[in-house]
């Protein structure tokens, strides 16, 4: 199983790279709007922000990212009756950890 930092990179780069500002920018951008979404108030946003995309944005890296990141909290809230919180996000939190991890053996 692919991860989402894996899907926004092309084949001919490696997945051990941090992610990129832009991909950062477009996780945030989705996690903060959906802080407090319900699973369909979720998948209405992802409906809107692929509708809202433009073709040939000058930042698509940072697009396609916040697309993929809809898509991952819609899907993680399928089966979650609650509403989005980042702070209870294992994936998030385990990015973070990661981060922490990556500047402490600098």
């Amino acid at each position: 199983m692919s991860t989402q930092q894996d899907q926004s990179r092309t084949a001919s780069e490696p997945a051990s790279e941090m992610p990129s500002p832009e991909e950062k920018a477009g996780w945030t951008a989705a996690r903060q709007r959906a802080a407090g979404m319900t699973h369909h108030e979720a998948k209405a946003a992802l409906e809107a922000a692929k509708k809202d995309a433009p073709d040939d944005a000058a930042d698509a890296v940072r697009v396609q990212a916040e697309i993929e990141e809809w898509e991952r909290i819609v899907e993680a809230l399928a089966d979650h009756a609650g509403a989005y919180d980042p702070v209870a996000d294992p994936f998030v939190q385990g990015e973070l950890a990661g981060e922490q991890d990556h500047r402490s053996a600098r």
